[in-house]
């Protein structure tokens, strides 16, 4: 049983639901997914006058690798209950339809505002960037995050 409270298959699959809207009518890789997911949650390091929907903490890009196999079985579990389209050309690709569009406009609170203003900046920002670029842009932030954070803890080893 997973007892994680966050990046669950549930609240992956509905960030993915979310990112499938905006990219409505087009299919989207599952790498491209998750590297979305990750710049919308954390769109600080990436846009200017942007607000992060999730706290920042150190290591944080090591998401983009604890959650590719929850965003498989995600993707898997919204195909089969009809709430995306999945395409195989070149891999699977993945695109919203009208059961996305449906669910997605029913959630009205303020973080799926947040989310989606969220989205619709990374994906206005990374169209025509590769999936190789928007991941190098997340890694990129990993020697700005260990200086960020160099006093986070307060005990330092001695040798």
């Amino acid at each position: 049983m997973n007892d994680s409270l966050y990046n669950t298959k549930v609240e992956l699959g509905l960030r993915c639901l979310f990112i499938l809207k905006v990219l409505y009518p087009n299919f989207c890789s599952m790498d491209r997914l998750l590297y979305l997911d990750y710049l919308s949650l954390y769109i600080e390091d990436f846009k200017e006058n942007a607000f992060n929907l999730h706290p920042k903490y150190p290591f944080q890009s090591i998401e983009v690798f604890d959650k590719i196999q929850v965003l498989k079985k995600s993707l898997l579990e919204l195909a089969i209950k009809g709430l995306i389209d999945v395409e195989a050309n070149e891999g699977l690709c993945y695109k919203g339809n009208g059961n996305t569009l449906w669910l997605v406009d029913s959630i009205q609170n303020t973080y799926s505002e947040h989310l989606t203003k969220n989205i619709q900046l990374v994906v206005q920002e990374t169209e025509f960037k590769t999936d190789k670029e928007l991941k190098d842009i997340i890694f990129s932030h990993n020697t700005d995050e260990q200086n960020e954070f160099n006093s986070f803890y307060p005990f330092t080893e001695e040798v």
